[in-house]
């Protein structure tokens, strides 16, 4: 009987400093996690943290695609041929999107006459594809400019543009 006891007891001394080594490694991660937690979340100075987070989401850029995409016809050596162009809008302000829908008509008017004063066989180079980003890009802006004083549009990006 002793002896089993004595093996009882052998077999609980290193559960017992398993279990404490557990709970030590358990508490160091959640003590390191918090105080990550706490440095990534801010201190709590409280100052201008209104400030901040009012220019994070003024910051931050929003997407508006033009629908349906843009198709322009060239009659380029005496055949017909077509692009399609798909267009994505990138902004900061929420108003551009707004004014951009307003002026919907007058915008895919615009963009179809400076797809269609293009010449097709510059269309198939990267510079002049990206000329023709430039163009309509600054034909939004002066849209916007218009209407709210501010050109508005950061970027245009094609996000189908299909020859044929």
């Amino acid at each position: 009987m002793a002896d089993e006891e004595q093996q009882e007891g052998a077999e609980e001394k290193p559960k017992s400093k398993m279990m404490l080594i557990i709970i030590v490694v358990l508490v160091a991660v959640l003590a390191g996690g918090g105080v990550a937690a706490f440095f990534l979340m801010g201190s709590g100075d409280d100052g201008g943290d209104a400030e901040e987070s009012e220019d994070m989401s003024t910051a931050a850029a929003v997407y508006f695609e033009l629908k349906p995409p843009f198709v322009v016809n060239y009659n380029w050596k005496g055949r017909q041929r077509y692009v399609q162009i798909s267009i994505a809008i990138m902004t900061r302000d929420e108003a551009v999107i707004e004014a951009l829908q307003k002026h919907m008509p007058l915008v895919r008017n615009n963009l179809v006459m400076v797809f269609g004063s293009q010449e097709f066989e510059g269309l198939k180079t990267q510079e002049g594809k990206e000329a023709l980003r430039q163009k309509a890009l600054e034909e939004l802006q002066t849209i916007v400019s218009e209407e709210l004083g501010d050109p508005g549009v950061e970027k245009i990006l094609f996000t189908n543009f299909v020859m044929q």
